[in-house]
């Protein structure tokens, strides 16, 4: 239980807050665990932050402005996640938060997408037998939150 406690604490402080549109909100499949792929020079934020943001995508349209985030929890957090030995637990999420008619008229939408795995002493990368846990999904008029919770043994 505890585990499970702070997976989803985890991954709630990975995603942050973001925005809601039609259609059901998924993870980005495509992001790599653990801010693989981001050094800290690429991060807005400092080494010491629990959570590191690189680099925002921004697009601008005439009817809204879109931030896409992919923050990671920063190593010094990750070894402070207690998983058991011979185990990982893998966190996908996303959270949108829908901001309408702002000084200009446009809406604002934020997503901030993440991807954790917490290893425990002596898990195997990629362990062959995975249960995917129940999802947790939010999903209100201003905003949504989906949670993908998957355990290694």
């Amino acid at each position: 239980m505890r585990l499970a406690i702070a997976g989803i604490a985890a991954g709630l402080t990975v995603l942050g807050c973001a925005v809601a549109h039609a259609g059901p909100l998924t993870p980005d499949y495509a992001q790599a665990p653990n801010g693989v792929g981001y050094g800290h020079v690429r991060t807005l934020t400092p080494a010491w932050s629990p959570v590191q943001v690189p680099r925002p995508d921004i697009t601008d349209t005439p009817l809204a402005t879109t931030v896409v985030a992919h923050p990671f929890l920063s190593p010094w957090v990750h070894r402070l996640i207690p998983v058991p030995a011979g185990t990982a637990v893998e966190l996908r999420g996303a959270a949108q938060v829908s901001v309408p008619a702002i000084a200009d008229g446009r809406e604002l939408v934020v997503n901030p997408n993440g991807h954790c795995v917490f290893d425990g002493p002596t898990a195997a990368a990629g362990h062959p037998t995975a249960t995917a846990l129940p999802a947790v999904h939010v999903d209100t008029p201003g905003f949504q939150l989906v949670i993908e919770p998957t355990v290694r043994r």
